[in-house]
């Protein structure tokens, strides 16, 4: 009877020990889960703060993305730089930062794009200003080179001008034409079947500009039917371009002075009746002319 009791009291406290550890078991248990679902509520608020933070990231590198489109350059190599800059950014965006490190990593990265991203619009800036100042040189360098232009043309054409003037300032003058029928006694006639000779008078005028000395003065008369009385020489002269050909010349010396002359034509019957015109030319030039009717 006593022994049964003993064991019974055993019993009783092998039956407390256990409950004292299961007690211990389910508080530890309890506390142990307690503690997880801190840490998951704490891993999952991390989570969302990465999500969130990334996020964040991602659209200030999508706006420096942008940034460097709307950037506009014509330096190829500013503009191969910038295309690797982008591709850079591609390859970021597509990380899948979800812990403190990359976080980490990726803002570093993307400050140093951004600061990248300056140093390039410093660049573009200065480039578009030097183009600038460039473009507005070569504007004034236009306009300069068409004023010199134009103020060329002009004063070429002032040289032309001022050239045709003491061209015909130069130019000798005949004045007071005359011609006179001769007969063989050298009297005047007005009858070309006794005309002998053939006399033209005339003044050289006074002229300051053209050189003194000898001057070479040409005879044309041209018959109604426009046949010029040759010379015995077949004398020519040039007159525009051409040859043409002279009935007499006289060289005479000139001293700038009121100069009467007369150039004498032997008649070889070629004279016919009718309206002559009298040509006189000297140096080139044609220096007077007048017509007579011849009976």
């Amino acid at each position: 009877m006593t022994e049964n009791k003993s064991n019974t009291g055993v019993l009783y406290g092998v039956l407390g020990l256990l409950v004292v550890i299961l007690a211990i078991a389910v508080y530890l248990l309890l506390d142990t889960r307690k503690n997880l679902n801190l840490v998951s509520a704490d891993l999952a608020e991390k989570t969302e703060f990465f999500l969130i933070e990334k996020d964040s990231l991602e659209g200030e590198l999508r706006n420096i993305y942008f940034r460097y489109d709307t950037l506009e350059t014509s330096n190829l190599e500013l503009q191969v730089e910038m295309q690797q800059q982008q591709e850079k950014i591609d390859k970021l965006i597509s990380i899948q930062a979800n812990d403190a490190y990359k976080i980490k990593m990726y803002r570093r990265e993307m400050e140093t794009i951004r600061s990248v991203l300056r140093s390039y619009i410093v660049q573009i800036d200065s480039l578009n200003l030097m183009n600038q100042e460039l473009m507005a040189e070569n504007k004034q360098l236009k306009n300069t080179e068409r004023r010199l232009t134009t103020e060329k043309e002009q004063l070429e054409k002032d040289k032309t001008q001022l050239e045709e003037i003491k061209d015909l300032a130069s130019t000798l003058k005949a004045s007071q034409i005359n011609l006179v029928l001769l007969n063989k006694r050298d009297k005047k006639t007005e009858k070309i079947r006794t005309t002998v000779k053939v006399r033209v008078d005339f003044v050289l005028r006074a002229n300051q500009v053209t050189p003194a000395g000898e001057k070479h003065i040409t005879l044309r008369i041209v018959r109604p039917d426009m046949v010029v009385l040759g010379s015995p020489e077949l004398e020519m002269v040039e007159f525009g371009g051409d040859q043409i050909p002279v009935s007499s010349s006289r060289t005479i010396n000139y001293e700038n002075e009121d100069l009467p002359i007369s150039i004498f034509w032997t008649n070889d019957g070629e004279i016919v009746p009718g309206e002559h015109l009298v040509e006189l030319h000297s140096e080139g030039k044609m220096i007077g002319y007048s017509s007579f009717v011849l009976k």
